[in-house]
């Protein structure tokens, strides 16, 4: 891949469908950025009339030069989207990098500015980062944050894919949807692949894709957007077993030689999140048949469903997937043994008092009626509430205040991602959360 040779300028695609009102958001968080080389392309991809309308006229209302709104020819599949939108965007863009972001997220203030500034400094290289969310499914609503540096890490893409044939997820993985890309690096997955994004899950087999084709990857170790709706979620509803009107219509436009979902994973039949991304990882597995992905480790990928099955709200089909995971060779875990006496000095060891101590304290000190102390605290003196406080929201309009105004702070440790423990840290700025 020849290397972009610098930053000129940033395209932020949003790819939306029957969802104006979530899209809007999306936009206005996108506007509302102190930068001045950021476009904005809006890809509607509703069969609702009634979501295209607003939407449309919203985009008009703006008369915002930076905004373009786009509609494919005919309503298409997810990853037919996702590959129609970028190349418009390529097309008509002569900008230098990419990024995409949901109709159920939101960049934070100032973050988009952060992002484009790496890019800027690091033209060539892909840049992933993380993101928080807001849990407004079900009521009442949480706000959560994630541990970050605010560091820039160098990961190699051959330590990631074996991370991930060991059934450990990894925020770092670039999904399109948390990371900006540089034009050339997209021109070298379409080249490799014959398009950027495919089957199922198209964030997941980009990010597969780029384990294939590059080296190392950049991750910027702070969530500068986070997401929302989780009702109107297709991921969330697969893990709670919820066949909402999203996903029915998600269901219904899969391609047709995808039909037959997490086809290429050892227990097809689990339907869940965990199982759509390791598809995707074998997917890209066999495709290429390349020696830079590994054999998923069994013993650990049925474990990893299992844990999720713990989300599934229906009892029958939960049990069914827990069956067929025994079937297929999963092995309880044994409680251990423990006489009398040795659950009682475990319980009454000083480290079990200290632990159930601060989080008593914790909850007494971090909840619905505290919570206005805390913000007229960290608003006029900077003190923070404790990293795992409960506070909870009436709605959803308070949760992104929160989220936007007092974000979780910096880490001062090592970062808790496997794939940053040799990871190599780049020079950057300081994080705007600092």
């Amino acid at each position: 891949m020849k290397e972009t040779a610098n930053y000129r300028g940033a395209v932020v695609v949003i790819p939306t469908r029957n969802r104006a009102e979530l899209a809007m958001n999306a936009i206005g968080s996108v506007l509302s950025q102190p930068v001045d080389d950021v476009q904005l392309m809006i890809s509607d991809n509703s069969t609702s009339e009634r979501d295209r309308a607003a939407l449309a006229s919203f985009c008009e209302r703006l008369a915002d030069p930076r905004v373009r709104y786009a509609t494919p020819p005919q309503p298409l599949s997810m990853s037919k989207h996702w590959d129609w939108a970028l190349a418009q965007a390529m097309s008509f863009y002569n900008a230098s990098h990419f990024a995409y972001l949901t109709d159920r997220m939101m960049f934070k203030p100032g973050h988009l500015k952060r992002i484009t500034d790496l890019a800027r400094r690091y033209p060539e290289k892909i840049i992933s980062y993380n993101h928080d969310r807001i849990v407004d499914y079900p009521r009442p609503i949480r706000v959560e944050q994630y541990p970050s540096t605010g560091k820039l890490f160098e990961i190699d893409c051959l330590h990631l894919s074996y991370i991930y044939s060991q059934a450990v997820p990894q925020v770092c993985l670039p999904r399109m949807l948390n990371c900006i890309v540089p034009r050339e690096a997209l021109e070298a997955v379409r080249e490799r692949f014959g398009d950027v994004f495919s089957s199922i899950s198209p964030d997941f087999n980009f990010g597969f894709r780029c384990l294939e084709i590059f080296e190392t990857v950049l991750f910027y170790d702070c969530s500068a957007i986070f997401h929302y709706g989780l009702e109107r979620s297709n991921g969330a509803s697969v893990t709670r077993g919820e066949l909402t009107s999203d996903y029915a219509d998600f269901i219904a436009n899969l391609p047709v030689d995808n039909s037959i979902r997490n086809y290429a994973t050892p227990i097809p039949q689990i339907i869940s999140t965990s199982n759509a991304i390791y598809n995707e990882y074998c997917i890209i597995k066999q495709e290429t048949k390349s020696p830079r992905f590994f054999e998923l480790n069994l013993e650990r990928y049925l474990r990893s469903l299992a844990e999720e099955l713990e989300e599934v709200q229906d009892s029958r089909a939960k049990d069914e997937m827990h069956s067929l995971l025994i079937a297929h060779g999963l092995r309880p875990e044994a409680a251990p043994k423990r006489t009398g006496s040795e659950i009682l000095r475990k319980l009454l060891s000083p480290r079990a008092v200290r632990n159930r101590l601060r989080a008593m304290l914790r909850t007494a000190l971090t909840n619905r009626a505290t919570k206005p102390a805390w913000l007229f605290l960290t608003r006029h003196f900077g003190v923070k509430p404790p990293e795992d406080q409960r506070f909870e929201f009436d709605n959803l309009e308070e949760a992104i205040s929160f989220i936007n105004q007092y974000p979780r702070a910096v880490l001062r440790t090592e970062p808790r991602h496997e794939a940053l423990r040799q990871a190599r840290e780049l020079p950057a700025t300081p994080c705007p959360t600092e």
